[in-house]
Parts: C-alpha cells; structure tokens; sequence
C-alpha cells in the first residue's frame, strides 16, 4: 500500500511540474503585419521598454495563458530567448503577402494630386490590376482596370496609393507597382 501511494504521489508531483511546461506551449500562431514594411517592437511590458523588433511576415506563438492589457498580445518569435509584447493590431491569421500587407491610413502622405496610367499585369496582356477599396489585395475590386486607364494619385504609401478612377470617379487603392506617372 504505502509502495502504491509512494508512485501515485511520484506521478502528481511529476504532472504538476509538467502543467508549466505544457502552459507556456499553449499558444496560437500569428503572423506580424505591420504597414509599410516596418518592423514590429517586442517589449518587455505593455507599452514598455523596447527589446527588439521582428519583420513583417515572422510567425510568432501568442501565449494565451499570459494576461495581457486589451490591445496588447505577449508573444514567443522564433530564434528569441525572451517573449514580449505587441500591439494585436499588427497581428493577423495568415502570413502576408507582399501586397496583402495593409496600410493604415494614417501611413499615407497626402500629395498634390497628379495623374498615372495603369500598366499591365504582363507583357502579353492588357489586363491590368484592380481598384480596391482597401490597400490589400485580397480587398473586394471596385473595378478591373486595363492598361492606359487613367488615374489620379491623391494619397501615397509605400506599396499601394490612394486613387481617384478618372473614369468612373471612384476612390480606391492602387499597388504602386502596378502603375506609371503620366
């Protein structure tokens, strides 16, 4: 009997040094988004002391079993000891493309309107991009422009610019890459 308490107390005592371990795994991946290819600040504390930054695109473990103030998530990023904590704004679901990273709208500087063409997709084609109604392309297309569609830039970012669709008169976005200035 007491052989029989002897393991079962082994086993407790062994699951209870596990439960902190198994804790700090929990977690949900995320990928860090941040605009304009900027890097994401990892600090020590909510709004704390800056420990280091982490790329656009970095997959990190959001650690669910540690609280955090709203707004605010604490991660664990691959090839750091230390974990820390970010704004959940920068945070998404799913890696981001080049062109899938959005801009918010305070990251554009609003220009002295001038006028660009839209180019084509390839060589080959007179397809072009579209007209989004926000700086991501995975946002609904207002419409498919063609090549030679002319445009008027209004704002700009890094990687998408605000437009005004001549044609139609539609406000939307625009990948910078895919357009030339007249």
């Amino acid at each position: 009997m007491k052989k029989v308490i002897s393991i079962v107390l082994v086993i407790m005592t062994l699951a209870g040094l596990m439960i902190p371990v198994f804790a700090g795994a929990e977690g949900t991946a995320k990928w860090v988004n941040c605009p304009n290819g900027k890097k994401l600040n990892v600090r020590e504390t909510a709004g704390g002391k800056l420990m280091y930054r982490l790329e656009c695109g970095t997959r990190v473990e959001v650690q669910t079993s540690v609280s955090a103030p709203k707004g605010w998530a604490y991660i664990k990023a691959p090839g750091k000891a230390r974990g820390g904590y970010v704004m959940t704004k920068f945070l998404v679901s799913s890696k981001p493309g080049k062109y899938e990273i959005t801009e918010r709208d305070d990251s554009f500087v609003t220009v002295t309107p001038y006028k660009v063409s839209a180019k084509a997709i390839n060589k080959k084609s007179d397809r072009s991009v579209g007209l989004r109604v926000n700086p991501n392309k995975t946002a609904k297309a207002i419409r498919r422009l063609t090549a030679g569609d002319t445009l008027q830039v209004i704002a700009r970012g890094k990687t998408w610019s605000k437009v005004v669709d001549l044609t139609t008169g539609n406000t939307g976005y625009v990948a910078n890459a895919y357009m030339v200035k007249q």
